[in-house]
């Protein structure tokens, strides 16, 4: 996957460009476009912990899995009130959090270089998943991928669809899931990305009547196989596999007082050292122990990329998250994130600044 920036042209309306000035480069690390019918805005992905921010309106927690250093980028956009948000990344990782609560969430899987599950279904590109508003989701990626997802109001799909009976029902707008069409994989997602490309360039000025045209075509197009299909069997991890999972990682959570072994979860919990390997085989395709290192690894990382030089050394962060050995801890940081974790802490403080930052609000109108 190629993450090379483009090039930017002016935009009518207003342009905002953050530059990092580095020793010996100078690179362009977020840019937002708007007019008055449409917003766009991109920003380049350094580390999984900004994809927490890939869904306006929403955070994610993310747990970075396949070794490598994470790189992509996050792309928000707007047309005439639809948010329309693109995640590209590629190293595989696991992903949950909360759908935005007032809106319904159509995610397309639109490139995955590895298998992909998102809830109890096996995802391939092209594939739909419906997610209802305040919804829990969970997706487990095992190399990269490219997510794009829209955000119509039940008033918007109501407006855009309503000549179709079938979609009238709630069930389609449950959480569902729905394989793809020929349609979706070779003519509408390259349409899209063309689209989006074209706001990026900064070269296309939508007049009201063309964005509210290009708002219900987006929503026809990426509800082509809601209206065709019926919703597709559970043929990805049991949820009672996801479910045991989410127990760990819940009681984990709760608990304050840093680090807890293995044995003490399958006590808590009621459950057997091999019933709990078995479902974390299950649901992410790797075991328990795997899973929590990489997990803790990655609240490192987040400590490293947050808290002052001053204020806790690398040590002192690692034993508090479970890791004494420091030299075998800096080994297993290096093997996940392709860095030591001296080179997190003090590589990227303009970063964190930028991504301090919440995204391009455009949920507010």
């Amino acid at each position: 996957m190629d993450f090379e920036q483009g090039r930017f042209g002016l935009h009518t309306g207003r342009l905002e460009v953050r530059i990092d000035r580095g020793a010996f480069d100078l690179r362009i690390v977020r840019v937002v476009l708007t007019t008055r019918f449409t917003a766009f805005e991109r920003r380049p992905i350094t580390g999984f912990d900004q994809l927490s921010q890939a869904i306006v309106g929403t955070r994610a927690e993310i747990v970075q899995i396949e070794p490598g250093k994470l790189r992509g980028e996050v792309l928000h956009a707007e047309i005439a009130g639809l948010p329309i948000n693109v995640a590209t990344f590629n190293l595989g990782l696991r992903s949950k959090g909360g759908s935005n609560k007032e809106r319904i969430t159509i995610g397309v899987l639109a490139e995955s270089a590895g298998r992909v599950t998102r809830a109890s279904y096996e995802s391939r590109p092209g594939d739909v998943l419906v997610t209802p508003p305040g919804s829990e989701y969970e997706n487990r990626y095992y190399g990269g991928a490219s997510i794009l997802t829209v955000m119509p109001s039940a008033a918007e799909l109501e407006f855009a669809l309503g000549c179709d009976a079938r979609l009238g029902a709630p069930s389609r707008w449950a959480r569902s899931h729905f394989k793809a069409n020929s349609g979706t994989v070779h003519l509408i997602i390259p349409r899209l990305r063309l689209l989006l490309a074209r706001l990026d360039a900064g070269d296309l000025t939508l007049t009201a009547h063309a964005a509210e045209f290009w708002r219900r075509a987006i929503i026809e197009a990426l509800t082509a196989s809601i209206m065709e299909r019926e919703p597709a069997e559970r043929d990805g991890p049991l949820p009672s596999a996801l479910k045991t999972v989410r127990q760990v990682e819940d009681y984990l959570a709760a608990q304050d007082e840093g680090p807890i072994h293995i044995s003490h979860i399958c006590n808590r919990l009621r459950i057997s050292r091999r019933s709990l390997h078995r479902a974390f085989h299950e649901a992410l395709g790797i075991g328990p122990i795997s899973y929590l290192r990489s997990q803790r690894l990655c609240a490192v990382h987040a400590a490293l990329r947050s808290s002052p030089p001053d204020k806790a050394t690398i040590g002192d962060i690692a034993i508090q998250h479970g890791f004494l050995n420091v030299g075998r801890f800096a080994q297993y940081y290096r093997e996940l994130f392709g860095e030591l974790p001296s080179e997190t802490r003090r590589g990227d403080g303009d970063d964190r600044r930028r991504w301090s930052q919440p995204p391009l609000d455009m949920l507010s109108a």
